[in-house]
């Protein structure tokens, strides 16, 4: 049976870092190439498309245990500014050659994009905008329904290779498109935020920890600032992850659950969603109610695995979009305890930015 891993006790604090594995220090550029990036705006097809690269990326199938040192690898994009103020609804994300042909998803083992002038809604720090794993699939949601963003925020991209093909890539690249809303929709969308919560988050370190033979169970306890609904549920597991779950940790009754696919080799292959705005509201979570959200790993090994993770993600509807709270760019969580300079030295990159 699983046991309870070690952990710190459930602070039910505002002040950790955002569901992110940020980088310590900047990941090098490809060996020859100067990495680029190109923001294009497709007003006919309601697109806003992020390129970046080109890289090399180097195979790691020999590297013994390449998760325990995954903070250090995450490969950071500078500073770019969204073009519009609109509500985003989705995004496609492909791994591309320099010829433009796809390369395989798994070769990102996790990636993101952060607004760095907006506050997440349990920690103190910069919002998670847009994020997954390489299980993750893209998300398309209703046209009634999206993030709203401001032109002139500030986005970056930070993202993980994982290249397991046995032999080196050149010239790879990351390409997102953005899906907006026209603002003069009719109806107008309901507007939703991000929602993401660790479990085992600390401000400037590392939110991946060990899991020994036979499982454990991980928890971690919080209360929210504002009071909303909770229209879907999704997760982040590494290998031989279980499930994870969202809990009233007042009744101990379990909101939301959502379950791993694995293979046989305890690969996780994808993630199951909860989805609860197609049939009503979702469940309301209360501003300054106890939540916990537990994340349950099986182990059937002999080895102590490391590098595992915990992180569920969805999307809350605010009660009042006005209560949200403000982002404070001096508190040392703003971007994990250091400033802009990280994302704007990110990578030696030439940026463009076009509408068409």
């Amino acid at each position: 049976m699983p046991r309870l891993c070690r952990t710190l006790a459930a602070s039910f604090a505002l002040s950790l870092a955002p569901a992110a594995a940020f980088a310590q220090t900047p990941a090098p550029a490809a060996a020859g190439t100067t990495p680029r990036y190109q923001l294009t705006v497709d007003s006919a097809r309601h697109e806003v498309v992020i390129t970046v690269g080109p890289y090399d990326v180097p195979s790691d199938s020999g590297v013994e245990d390449p998760m325990a040192t995954m903070p250090m690898d995450d490969i950071l994009s500078p500073i770019m500014t969204w073009p519009l103020r609109t509500a985003i609804r989705g995004y496609h994300l492909t791994v591309e050659d320099r010829t433009g042909r796809p390369l395989p998803r798994r070769l990102l083992h996790h990636y993101g994009v952060v607004d760095v002038d907006r506050r997440e809604l349990l920690y103190s720090a910069v919002q998670n905008l847009i994020g997954g794993g390489a299980e993750s699939d893209d998300v398309v949601l209703p046209r009634t329904v999206g993030v709203p963003l401001e032109a002139g925020h500030r986005l970056a991209v930070y993202f993980m290779w994982k290249n397991r093909s046995g032999h080196d890539l050149h010239g790879v690249f990351l390409r997102l498109r953005i899906l907006w809303i026209a603002g003069n929709q009719r109806p107008p969308p309901r507007l939703v935020m991000p929602f993401w919560v660790d479990v085992n988050y600390h401000p400037g370190g590392t939110d991946v920890y060990d899991v020994p033979p036979g499982g454990c169970v991980r928890a971690y306890g919080f209360t929210l600032p504002s009071s909303g609904h909770l229209l879907a549920l999704g997760g982040h597991l590494h290998a031989y992850g279980s499930s994870l779950r969202l809990e009233d940790a007042e009744t101990g009754a379990t909101i939301a659950r959502v379950v791993a696919r694995r293979d046989p080799d305890g690969t996780v292959r994808g993630m199951s969603r909860s989805i609860f705005g197609a049939f009503g509201e979702g469940p309301r979570l209360l501003a300054g109610h106890r939540y916990r959200v537990v994340a349950t790993y099986d182990n059937p090994t002999p080895d102590t695995l490391r590098g595992m993770m915990g992180v569920v993600g969805g999307l809350f509807l605010p009660d009042d979009p006005g209560t949200w709270p403000a982002l404070d760019p001096g508190a040392p969580t703003y971007i994990r305890g250091r400033d802009l300079r990280v994302w704007e030295a990110g990578m030696d990159a030439v940026g463009t930015a076009t509408r068409r």
